[in-house]
């Protein structure tokens, strides 16, 4: 397995959160080593989200390309190409109705877990 700093991107995400946990280590596993999922408390994290507030850090995943950070549901395209393919992340740009859809359901999950808390929490 390549060293983490080769890979092209890294998903920063909260480790605290069960599936905030799962989905971001699933992507990884998917991704043929193109990705490394990264706690947000982690050094790396402290690096490239510092002109970030803590707000808007802790709020969202962050997928970090090296040329571009994107934050919130504006991962959601990116991160299919890079754990399914260039063909899938292109099937979601070109189909405005998946788009949306992947976009609303990120957004209906970290509204979830910002009001509710983290679903794992209350599991047990």
């Amino acid at each position: 397995m390549p060293y983490a700093g080769d890979r092209a991107a890294r998903l920063f995400y909260d480790e605290t959160c069960g599936p905030c946990r799962l989905l971001a280590r699933a992507s990884e596993g998917l991704s043929r080593q193109k990705l490394v999922a990264t706690s947000l408390s982690g050094a790396s994290a402290d690096d490239r989200l510092a002109d970030l507030d803590p707000e808007s850090r802790y709020a969202f995943a962050h997928l970090d390309s090296g040329s571009q950070l994107r934050t919130g549901e504006a991962i959601t395209a990116p991160l299919v190409g890079l754990t399914l393919g260039p063909t899938w992340e292109r099937v979601v740009r070109g189909v405005p109705p998946v788009d949306r859809s992947l976009r609303r359901l990120y957004l209906w999950l970290w509204d979830y877990r910002r009001t509710r808390g983290c679903a794992a929490r209350r599991l047990g």
